[in-house]
C-alpha cells in the first residue's frame, strides 16, 4: 500500500489484476485500506471511491456478493464516487437478485433528477445486464431527454462542453438501441439515429484502415 491512496495506485493495481485470483487480492487490499481510519487519500480520492474500487475488483474476481457488500459499505463512507455512489449499490442489488430494494433506491434517485448523464447510462446498463429491458430503456430515455435539453440550451456551454454533451447523447442513444434491438422492438426515430451513428463509426473505421 502507498502512504497516500491516489487514482494512479487504484488504476494501476486494477489493471495488473488480470485474473480472478489477482483481482481478489487487489479487492481485499482496497477494502482493508478503505476500512482503515489511518489511510490517507489524495485530494480527488475518497473512502467511498476506494470501497467502490474494491467492489469493482470483487466483480472481476467473480464474487458478486462481496462486490455488493463493498458497495453497501461505500454508502456510509465519507465522500462520493462518480457518477454517484448509489448507482453501484443499485447494480450490486440487481446482480444479487435483490430487485425490490434496487427499484426503490432507483426510484428515490430518479426523483432527484440527477444532472450527471452518466447516472442514467450506468443504470441503463445495469438494468440491461440484469435482464430488465423495460427499466433499462426507461433510464436511457430519461438520460437522452436530459442531455438533449442541455444541448438545446447550448448558449450556456462552451465548445468542449457541447462536444461532450453530444458524445454523451450518442452513448445513451446507442445503449437504448442495444436494449430495444435485443428485445425485438420495431425501430423508432431514436433507433434510426442510432443506426446512423453506427454507420458513421463504421465509415471512420474504414477510413482509418485505409491510412
Amino acid at each position: 500500500m502507498p502512504t497516500t491512496v491516489t487514482w494512479d495506485y487504484i488504476d494501476e493495481s486494477s489493471f495488473k489484476a488480470d485474473d480472478p485470483e489477482k483481482a481478489l487480492a487487489v479487492a481485499e487490499e482496497f477494502l482493508a485500506a478503505a476500512r482503515d481510519p489511518e489511510t490517507f487519500y489524495d485530494d480527488d480520492v475518497t473512502p467511498a471511491a476506494l470501497f467502490i474500487a474494491a467492489s469493482e475488483s470483487f466483480y472481476d474476481a467473480l464474487l458478486p456478493l462481496r462486490a455488493y457488500e463493498a458497495a453497501r459499505e461505500a454508502q456510509d463512507a465519507p465522500g462520493d464516487a462518480a457518477p454517484d455512489k448509489r448507482v453501484y449499490l443499485i447494480e450490486g442489488l440487481l446482480r444479487t437478485g435483490q430487485e425490490a430494494e434496487a427499484n426503490e433506491l432507483a426510484k428515490a434517485l430518479r426523483a432527484e433528477k440527477p444532472e450527471d448523464p452518466m447516472v442514467y447510462s450506468f443504470l441503463g446498463d445495469s438494468y440491461d445486464a440484469a435482464g430488465d429491458a423495460h427499466n433499462a430503456e426507461r433510464w436511457f430515455d430519461m438520460g437522452i431527454e436530459m442531455v438533449t435539453k442541455v444541448i438545446n440550451d447550448a448558449e450556456d456551454l462552451d465548445r468542449d462542453e457541447l462536444a461532450d454533451a453530444m458524445e454523451t447523447r450518442e452513448l445513451l442513444i446507442l445503449g437504448r438501441h442495444a436494449v430495444r434491438h435485443a428485445a425485438g422492438h420495431q425501430p423508432d426515430d431514436l433507433d434510426e439515429e442510432a443506426l446512423e451513428i453506427l454507420e458513421e463509426y463504421d465509415e471512420t473505421d474504414e477510413d482509418d484502415d485505409e491510412k
